[in-house]
């Protein structure tokens, strides 16, 4: 490269480097004229009001802790809704009068689906229900309401003051029964039997058509159990003054139809027997046979054969002789077992509600054999004499 150009190189290089120097001198020169435009400090301003202080947190929960009470691996929802799916109350014909209602005495949605018994709980009917239901777990237990094992609580833990105005009974875990399978008022609508009901037939009932299903409609248990509003008329049977069944059963129903179960049987199917190999087997609760040993002298099944036969036996002579008077419509007819028109005597047609009752109750005479017994006998007698 030649003289000439190496000069003009060197020449540009010191172009170059003034000006960087001159722009840095120029940034300094204004950062002392920025600096020197601040005024002194002012005082110090007061102190601000303190604030409030925070609430302390509450330790949270996990869910997962208050689910597995419930939902746990011991898998009871499992057996008891499987169980459950076997009762009458899931698979019987109830669900036929979910959503019908005819007033304040006759809402058939307050037994007949879970939505009308809860809200019959607190004095309330909301009739037709949308998505209505058959009774449920949530009918009976308190479901998700605290998310604790006091959710198995029962929706009905008093005992239930029986529609005829009788004096109620407390039977534990049973009272969740009683509110609906007892004497159902609207039936009762005879005041005049009630009234008059003398043991001698001396006052006479006048019934229309419209009155033909007075009497106890279905599923009475509670009444028949605790020994409450049969006609007991005069006879030669003395009537007892305790009710076996009842004082041995601390929870009444439930001691009996839903003792601990095992499968799909029994349990919350609330079935008192079942099925095995062709045979029906009774799977008797423990309070029972401390006292009647399987195949001893007081075996259950036994007696229950004995107690059924004999109360079987007494509803056929009852049965002829209410259709013999006129006052019953005969088995297979369209009002089967209900009320004819006409004007009967007020022990006959106590004696149509005293046949009526014991029929419903299903159980043979079983649910308080000396009282049911009784009532049948003197009731026979009484009819008989006429």
């Amino acid at each position: 490269m030649d003289t000439l150009v190496q000069n003009q190189l060197a020449m540009k290089k010191n172009i170059s480097i003034l000006s960087l120097l001159g722009g840095v001198a120029i940034l300094f020169a204004g950062a002392v004229i920025l600096s020197s435009c601040e005024g002194p400090m002012g005082p110090a301003g007061t102190d601000g009001t303190d604030g409030i202080d925070g609430t302390n947190g509450t330790n949270a929960i996990d869910a997962n802790s208050t689910c597995i009470l419930c939902h746990s691996d011991d898998q009871t929802i499992v057996t008891k809704t499987r169980q459950y799916a076997n009762s009458g109350h899931s698979t019987g014909h109830t669900s036929g009068y979910t959503n019908r209602t005819f007033g304040p005495m006759y809402n058939c949605a307050a037994c007949h689906t879970s939505q009308g018994f809860l809200d019959d709980l607190v004095g309330a009917s909301n009739v037709p229900y949308a998505d209505v239901t058959q009774p449920n777990c949530y009918t009976c237990h308190n479901i998700h309401d605290t998310y604790t094992v006091e959710d198995w609580g029962l929706t009905h833990p008093d005992y239930t003051d029986p529609m005829t105005g009788s004096t109620g009974v407390d039977l534990g875990s049973g009272n969740q029964c009683t509110s609906c399978h007892q004497f159902v008022g609207f039936y009762l609508a005879i005041d005049s039997l009630w009234a008059n009901f003398d043991d001698g037939g001396l006052t006479t009932v006048t019934l229309t058509g419209g009155e033909k299903r007075a009497g106890v409609h279905h599923a009475p248990q509670y009444n028949l159990l605790v020994g409450l509003d049969l006609f007991e008329f005069t006879g030669s049977a003395a009537y007892p003054a305790n009710h076996h069944v009842q004082e041995r059963a601390a929870d009444g129903c439930v001691t009996c139809h839903m003792d601990d179960g095992f499968g799909d049987l029994t349990g919350h199917s609330m079935a008192v027997t079942y099925e095995f190999h062709g045979r029906e087997n009774f799977h008797w609760p423990a309070s029972c046979l401390e006292c009647h040993v399987p195949d001893g002298s007081n075996d259950l099944g036994d007696i229950y054969e004995t107690v059924t036969a004999n109360t079987d036996g007494l509803l056929t002579q009852l049965y002829d002789l209410l259709v013999a008077a006129d006052i019953m419509y005969p088995a297979g007819d369209n009002d089967e077992y209900l009320m004819m028109p006409g004007s009967f005597t007020t022990d006959l047609t106590a004696a149509h509600l005293n046949y009526n009752a014991i029929r419903e109750d299903k159980s043979g005479g079983f649910h308080n054999p000396g009282y049911i017994e009784a009532v049948l006998e003197n009731t026979i007698e009484a009819l008989s004499a006429k």
